[in-house]
């Protein structure tokens, strides 16, 4: 029997510098694993780095980029066309919004929204205006600001966050596409067995007492992830427990921070270290394999997430942590809670609160109970976000948008053998394993 042959469009494929593409490379593993035939479609760059199961369709995301990825998706034959989309993810190019225009009529179009509602406020009477003029265009279901012809032509919407289903519902009240909120899943299997060994090993690593609580961030590190807060209530920490130590764990560019950028928020965390007698117990690793990372959370005893907008459950940085068993502390969305509270397997406390986050920090790690507590509680949340699961509902939405199209012959879905060469304009080859 045929597999369903999935295209799963990620414009820059590059895992190390950005969490979608690092999600969508886990989906296709997930995804084949339950049957279909998924095929990661993004730049010929990207496709000649990553290999295997990935096909590089175009050299850039721009409008002639979307019109030649279309001509080469043409002789891929292929049953669903599924965009992972987040700005980021496209180098904040909304060109992959006019991907509609191209697609065959027959061909089902899926859109997940790791990201949305992300555009800057309006700011002065031209922003305001163009504001303006973008929702009733949205009102009558015409094309959305940040995803154009993606939100109105697709078949089916997967939100990565209930919060994005808010935002959809404010723009399209009366062409609220159909949407399915879909769990994000857990980036980073962490292994068990041999904690006390790694716990060693990782303190005498960065200089700590054998016995030097230590928490934790894990992700890409960015401007707006609270990361000065977080020094700076370790500082207060410390006073109640000297040997404590900070763990920046992840690498600071990405699609959304530049290496200038990357650079500068290095030294500004830096100063703020140092300003707060933080610079000799805070340690930054950079970008970690998996293997590396899993250690990490294995000998670490919290993890910390002080978003000032508020750690969703979209984080797969958060949903890691919890699954490794980590007692968590993470910030609430803007007005959700006043104090350290448990929620979902997590210490909430409000954004931008450093008496608070230095509060739940200490009870996190001096509070058995409390971190037993919040550790069987995150078991339920984790068992919610397996990638089974995952890929069990993306293939029921994949089935639900093939029924209401028309299925293309025998021949035309016999596709294209593995081994066999996809050759663009341009003269780009690539190879489908």
């Amino acid at each position: 029997m045929k597999r369903t042959r999935v295209a799963l469009i990620c414009g820059y494929l590059d895992p190390t510098r950005d969490g979608v593409a690092d999600y969508t490379r886990r989906l296709a593993v997930h995804l084949r694993r339950a049957g279909l035939e998924p095929l990661v479609l993004t730049t010929h760059e990207h496709a000649r780095a990553a290999g295997d199961g990935v096909v590089g369709v175009c050299h850039r995301w721009d409008v002639l980029g979307v019109a030649t990825a279309v001509r080469a998706m043409r002789r891929l034959h292929l049953d669903l066309v599924h965009v992972q989309f987040a700005p980021s993810a496209f180098d904040f190019s909304r060109a992959v919004g006019l991907l509609p225009l191209f697609l065959p009529k027959r061909v089902p179009l899926v859109v997940t929204l790791h990201e949305y509602g992300v555009c800057p406020p309006a700011d002065g009477r031209p922003a305001r205006v163009r504001s303006t003029i973008w929702s009733a265009v949205e009102r009558r279901g015409y094309a959305d600001r940040e995803l154009l012809l993606l939100m109105p032509r697709a078949d089916r919407v997967l939100l990565a966050s209930p919060e994005h289903l808010d935002v959809l519902r404010t723009r399209w009240p009366c062409h609220v596409p159909a949407a399915l909120e879909v769990p994000i899943g857990i980036n980073v299997q962490v292994a068990s067995g041999g904690e006390a060994q790694v716990r060693t090993r990782l303190r005498r690593g960065i200089g700590a007492a054998p016995d030097a609580p230590v928490v934790v961030f894990f992700g890409f590190l960015h401007p707006d992830k609270g990361l000065a807060d977080l020094i700076a209530a370790m500082a207060v920490v410390r006073v109640r427990l000297p040997g404590a130590r900070l763990i920046l764990a992840g690498g600071a560019e990405s699609h959304s921070v530049s290496r200038v950028a990357a650079e500068q928020l290095r030294q500004e965390l830096e100063r703020v270290a140092a300003a707060c007698g933080m610079q000799d117990h805070l340690h930054f690793t950079g970008y970690l394999p998996d293997e590396e990372v899993s250690r990490l959370l294995q000998a670490a005893d919290a993890a910390a997430f002080p978003f000032p907008a508020g750690v969703t459950s979209k984080s797969s940085s958060l949903l890691t942590a919890l699954a490794a068993g980590l007692p968590v502390v993470a910030t609430a969305p803007p007005g959700e809670v006043r104090g350290p509270t448990e929620a979902g397997g997590v210490l909430r406390v409000p954004p931008s609160d450093s008496a608070a986050l230095t509060t739940a920090l200490l009870r996190v790690l001096t509070d058995r109970a409390l971190a037993g507590r919040l550790t069987e509680a995150a078991r339920v949340v984790v068992a919610r976000h397996s990638w089974d699961a995952i890929a069990a509902e993306h293939a029921e939405a994949y089935a639900h948008a093939l029924r209401f199209r028309p299925r293309p012959s025998a021949v035309a879905c016999s596709g294209i053998e593995h081994g066999a060469t996809v050759t663009t304009r341009g003269g780009d080859t690539d190879v489908i394993a």
